[in-house]
């Protein structure tokens, strides 16, 4: 059994949406700094990096498409740096592809099709690579979720397990109540914990946090509506 995080579809993805944007070729590199500083007044592009070099090629992001409005872009430009290239031609412009979201990842940063400022999350790319938890957690957790699925299979209904992670216990398994909405097996194994608790948001030993914020186990959704 193999532990995966539950992330979004966006964070787990490894590819990004992406959009069409423009791109000026410099020829003239003395020029440079003038031209991203008018560019990115008229157009900023927060993260996204303004200039890319490749081999003896410069190339300086103007905009994305959208920010055109529909307009054409070498009659935009030539308004924009027209002062720095009076002479701007079609050929030295170029439809690029830029990344419609900024990445989350470091995959999604490595397979951006534009680079960007990024700095890692490493809490989130922790739970990416199952690196958040140590190996006697994770045996704890295939052992506990190993017994949710035996129940689940015995009762052939969903199951929900409750461990107080302050002293490392379970406190509820419960099942669902078949054709009840809102007796699903979350709210069964809930309610049983608040019942322990004299139905207090705190412990009365200690006064914590109320137990349920801890760890939950269960095989599926809770319910159609979950």
């Amino acid at each position: 059994m193999e532990l995966h995080a539950l992330l979004p579809d966006a964070i787990t993805s490894p590819s990004l949406p992406t959009e069409p944007g423009w791109a000026l070729q410099i020829e003239d590199r003395k020029l440079l700094s003038k031209l991203i500083a008018v560019v990115t007044k008229r157009f900023p592009l927060p993260s996204l990096k303004r200039v890319v070099v490749k081999s003896d090629r410069c190339l300086l992001l103007l905009c994305k498409d959208t920010q055109l409005e529909g307009r054409d872009v070498i009659d935009v430009m030539t308004v924009v740096i027209g002062t720095y290239i009076p002479d701007l031609s079609r050929d030295r412009v170029a439809m690029v592809t830029l990344p419609a979201i900024l990445p989350q990842t470091i995959i999604q940063r490595d397979n951006c099709p534009w680079p960007v400022n990024f700095h890692p999350n490493q809490e989130l790319e922790a739970r990416l690579n199952g690196s958040a938890i140590g190996d006697g957690e994770k045996q704890k957790v295939v052992e506990r979720m190993a017994r949710v699925v035996k129940r689940c299979r015995e009762t052939k209904r969903n199951c929900v397990m409750i461990v107080d992670p302050s002293r490392d216990q379970e406190v509820a398994m419960e099942t669902e109540h078949p054709y009840e909405t809102l007796r699903h097996a979350a709210f069964v194994a809930i309610t049983t914990v608040a019942k322990t608790q004299g139905n207090t948001l705190k412990r009365k030993a200690d006064g914590e946090d109320y137990l349920c914020t801890g760890d939950g186990y269960m095989r599926s959704r809770p319910s159609i509506i979950g």
